[in-house]
């Protein structure tokens, strides 16, 4: 047994150096178990940010109003005030609901509802009323506001209709006008038969049946236009036509003074304004509708602006649909660099997969397994052989085993010839040729050699098959405006190579504020030359079609003076080296740049 102690001894180091010597195999092949490799950190999804509910914002048009109350020192409980927005539908009212005083702002349902009974034919501008003309009550009672045309008026109008039980003309001609202020006149608050009352929400009711009715009360609104051009709301405000109604009435020592409009800002609106008693009452009458006139633009601008930006946004997309359904017949791996298309991609990219990196792995395959198989059992074999010699020839195990692990290494450095991968030596091509030969092609219009630059089968899509004008506007501009300058030396490492550039582009996002600006000119100038009904839709907002027109003229106005928006940007060029030489790695910071700085 003592005799073979040695022997075990040799066989249990045997069994140690074995496990070294094919854990060592395998870590020099990169395969070792994926438990004992180290394990990336998992990506966490992003953190969701719930924003907290923010407060409701103060009414901003109310908000204007106490401020200018508040600087003519005028009590708020003293007024009640309407604002209505033909083009948005923005409403607004400071004591709607309060039955105040109208004074002759009554005058204006009054005349509308003769103005109903001559566009039905039941009788005519020449209609002798208490041997009047019924044109000529309709002036005196608008623009002279005589009150006993008015009687006339009502009287006549009481007149046509009975009541059970009877009533008094001026209550049955109240009943005629309800419909005009909004109200039914079998259910309307008892105040509104009391006297000549009226709240802010019915006459902006009556002011938007007023704008609404077309040519029924086109005559009845030029009248308005006529009256006191000097006074009252028009006091100060002369940049816009107006046509207004005012009420007046004095019962000592409280003062009713009040105005009804339509103002025909670029967004037309009506407003009203009660006062009773209020503290500087001209002044607040004729400031109010200054007021509410630079509330109207203000809101103007801002639709036109937000308009805009979805005409852009509906251009850009009609535009991808377009260039898609076109690549798609065409080149599958176009993608036209025009303001808010999509940046030009790598082909790899186009079909769903990332562009591959430079790095060459190592695929494990038939082949290798049979390698690595053989290579193990060679191993084995061999140091089998040399303990037995070894034992037989007293042969120095140390100096065996290191030839063996030699040989081994050897053998292992033959498989990247497996995978069929070129062994790349030190290249004798210089990068920057590359670069030089991609933007000269660019800038000469080449745009076949300029593909050939590039790795991995990329593609700039150029040039593609434009129909559009303002399409191919955006394109020629942005071809143009190409030049490059390289910065420094190409930086070399292996099969990889970069080079730092200047790169000058026609920036598209420099352009935005301008063309927004423009676009909304010309919806003004479009808005100004045709009808309405072939610029606004039923519900006041811009066609889609006239958007996309304004949009596209603005591009191309903008574009008659595109250098005005060249911008320069540093972008570094990767390039990697193949078998037909240095080739550019697509990459969507170069092709961003090169389409104008779109992301």
């Amino acid at each position: 047994m003592d005799h073979w102690t040695p022997f075990h001894l040799n066989i249990s180091r045997l069994r140690r150096t074995l496990l070294s010597i094919f854990l060592l195999i395998l870590m020099m092949l990169g395969i070792l178990p994926q438990s004992m490799a180290e394990q990336p950190a998992e990506e966490l999804p992003e953190q969701e940010v719930i924003a907290a509910d923010s407060a409701a914002e103060p009414d901003d048009w109310e908000t204007r109003l106490l401020l200018l109350l508040q600087e003519k020192n005028a009590d708020p409980t003293t007024i009640g005030a309407g604002y209505y927005n033909f083009a948005t539908g923005e409403e607004h009212y400071y004591n709607a609901d309060q039955y105040r005083v109208s004074g002759s702002m009554y005058k204006v349902p009054l005349n509308m509802l003769f103005m109903d009974w001559v566009a039905e034919g039941k009788i005519s501008m020449d209609e002798s009323i208490s041997g009047y003309r019924y044109s000529q009550l309709l002036e005196g009672t608008i623009i002279d506001s005589n009150n006993d045309y008015a009687r006339m008026l009502w009287d006549y109008a009481g007149a046509t209709i009975e009541t059970n039980p009877a009533s008094t003309l001026y209550h049955r001609y109240r009943i005629l006008i309800a419909p005009l202020m909004g109200e039914d006149p079998d259910n309307v608050d008892d105040k509104y038969y009391e006297n000549n009352f009226f709240t802010p929400r019915q006459m902006i009711t009556c002011l938007r049946q007023l704008y609404d009715g077309g040519d029924r009360y086109q005559r009845l609104i030029e009248t308005m236009q006529r009256a006191e051009p000097e006074k009252y709301f028009k006091l100060r405000e002369r940049r816009f036509n107006i046509a207004h109604k005012y009420g007046w009435y004095a019962e000592d020592p409280v003062l009713y003074l009040n105005d009804c409009a339509l103002c025909f800002t670029d967004d037309p609106i009506a407003i009203v304004l009660f006062t009773s008693g209020t503290e500087n009452a001209y002044g607040v009458v004729a400031d109010f509708c200054t007021l509410m006139c630079d509330y109207a633009q203000e809101k103007h601008e801002e639709r036109l602006a937000r308009e805009a930006e979805e005409a852009a946004a509906l251009a850009a997309a009609e535009e991808r649909d377009r260039l898609a359904a076109e690549a798609a017949q065409t080149e599958p791996a176009a993608a036209q660099a025009v303001p808010g298309s999509a940046a030009v991609v790598p082909a790899a990219e186009q079909n769903g997969e990332p562009a591959r990196g430079r790095e060459l792995s190592l695929q494990l395959n038939i082949g290798h397994i049979i390698a690595l198989a053989l290579i193990i059992v060679g191993l084995l074999v061999s140091i089998v052989w040399l303990v037995i010699r070894h034992r037989m020839n007293r042969l120095d195990l140390r100096f065996g085993l290191l030839a063996i692990l030699l040989t081994a290494a050897a053998m292992i450095l033959c498989f990247p010839g497996l995978s069929g991968q070129s062994m790349i030596s030190a290249p004798d091509d210089n990068p920057q040729d590359t670069v030089e030969l991609f933007f000269g092609a660019l800038k000469r219009g080449d745009y076949v050699t300029a593909d050939s630059c590039l790795a991995y089968g990329g593609s700039l899509g150029l040039p593609g098959s434009l129909t559009d004008e303002t399409h191919n506007a955006a394109v020629s501009a942005l071809q143009q405006s190409w030049d490059c300058a390289m910065l420094g030396n190409c930086s070399v490492e292996k099969a990889s190579a970069w080079q730092d550039l200047q790169l000058q582009v026609l920036d598209f996002t420099k352009m935005e504020s301008d063309l927004q600006r423009e676009t909304r000119s010309k919806l003004l100038a479009l808005a100004r030359e045709r009808n309405r009904e072939a610029v606004y839709d039923e519900e006041g907002n811009y066609r889609p079609d006239v958007a996309s027109e304004a949009y596209d003229l603005a591009m191309r106005s903008l574009l008659e003076h595109a250098r005005d928006y060249y911008g320069s940007f540093g972008v570094r060029a990767e390039l990697t080296l193949t078998k037909d030489g240095w080739k550019i790695v697509p990459s969507r910071e170069l092709f961003s740049a090169l389409c104008g700085n779109l992301a």
